[in-house]
């Protein structure tokens, strides 16, 4: 019943797919690897089975949480506090004072670690004040994003003192490069893939702009929604700031993240968004990953350098079963990006920006006559199907329908 009880406690109706796959195989002796898309309770998915399996009265590490950022450690840190007040956490990030942290280490050992992998290796393998040898679980969060840091050997250096735990690694993607690693570790494991179960409630608007115009785009756009929560996406570094200004010139409540800020500067940031004290967040892709805050709009001012973040940007709404809203900008020289998305399946609805705001653009009604209708009737199919079969045929489709119309043009001169 502890899961069962959680749940209620946290507010939640029901349980996401991952959820369901980890509760049932979290027993199983096997280890684990789950997938599914960002905003389906992931974190949840394995905090909860873990808490209900710690041992509260045993003073020694038995999980080890490692996560790609420190912004993951401060949120998967308030997350497990949310659900188990009275279990010995510590939290090990960039900016943290390393030396209290060590002095304390000497004298205690925490039941739950959680950190970057940087903070890990620091504190097990280069200073061996970390026991994890006791660990029961070990959990490779956002893992995708990992590899994509390049903290391989790092995990690798880390990974032998706990060769008795049991291994979770979650994501939103497996691509190639990750399979070596999981083979040499994971051995013959419990495999849950989610990605097809989750169907996110997110509308995906684009919307055709000069290239010259993102800037009063965005701005025009502001000026038409409402958002409880809008987390505005920009690649280059150098327009953040411009966006950020323009936005504070025009009265809106917004905030600027980006990787120059120190840790604690972007800790608070992160405290006073879950506060609402902004109705706007202009940031980089640093915001892409992980972070768990009720959004109801997404933007993107510009199309990502990596195509798969445009999936994590977007996931940032939608989350839990929320709806959402998706604004894209699409240029002349996005379409061959766009083209992409449609084709990873992105349900685009084509907008436009007008003096009333935004508008769907509506599709174009059949307009074919009764005569075209019976002309295209009349045109003969091939016995045989032959190459080009389709395209010949839409030449004769098109040149019945030009007749048609010329005849028509020519009776009402």
């Amino acid at each position: 019943m502890y899961i069962e009880d959680k749940l209620k406690q946290l507010g939640f109706e029901k349980t996401t797919p991952i959820q369901e796959g980890v509760f049932k195989a979290i027993s199983s002796k096997k280890h684990l690897v789950g997938l599914a898309p960002t905003g389906t309770g992931k974190t949840h998915a394995y905090l909860l089975p873990i808490l209900k399996n710690l041992n509260f009265d045993k003073q020694e590490v038995q999980v080890v949480i490692c996560v790609p950022t420190n912004e993951l450690v401060i949120q998967v840190d308030k997350m497990l506090k949310e659900i188990e007040k009275d279990v010995r956490v510590k939290a090990y990030y960039g900016g943290s004072d390393k030396q209290r942290e060590k002095e304390w280490l000497e004298r205690h050992q925490p039941q739950i670690v959680i950190a970057t992998p940087q903070r890990l290796n620091e504190f097990v393998v280069e200073l061996n004040i970390l026991k994890i040898q006791t660990a029961k679980y070990f959990v490779l969060d956002e893992a995708d994003m990992m590899f994509d840091y390049d903290f391989l050997s790092l995990i690798d250096s880390i990974l032998p003192a706990m060769y008795r735990a049991k291994y979770l690694l979650f994501s939103a993607t497996i691509y190639p490069g990750m399979e070596p690693f999981i083979q040499k570790y994971f051995g013959s494991y419990d495999f849950i893939d989610t990605t097809k179960n989750h169907v996110l409630n997110i509308e995906y608007r684009l919307i055709n702009i000069k290239s010259n115009d993102r800037l009063e785009s965005l701005n025009r756009v502001i000026e038409s929604i409402n958002p409880y929560l809008c987390f505005i996406f920009v690649s280059k570094k150098e327009n953040q700031e411009t966006i950020y200004q323009s936005l504070l010139e025009n009265n809106k409540s917004v905030v600027n993240i980006n990787a120059t800020l120190g840790v604690k500067a972007r800790k608070k940031i992160i405290e006073d968004i879950n506060l609402l004290k902004y109705q706007y967040v202009v940031t980089s892709d640093l915001a892409a990953r992980g972070l768990d805050f009720k959004i109801s709009h997404v933007i993107h001012y510009d199309l990502p350098h990596h195509l798969e973040f445009f999936m994590h940007r977007s996931g940032r709404t939608g989350r839990m079963y929320d709806s959402g809203v998706v604004i894209t900008f699409m240029s002349v020289n996005d379409h061959r990006k766009i083209e992409k998305l449609k084709e990873k399946g992105i349900p685009f609805i084509n907008y436009n920006l007008t003096k009333e705001g935004i508008t769907k653009v509506l599709k174009k009604p059949n307009t074919l006559s009764e005569e075209e209708r019976n002309a295209i009737k009349k045109i003969k199919k091939p016995k045989k199907v032959t190459p080009n079969y389709k395209k010949k045929n839409a030449i004769k489709i098109k040149k019945a329908k030009q007749e048609i119309r010329r005849k028509q043009y020519a009776k009402n001169r």
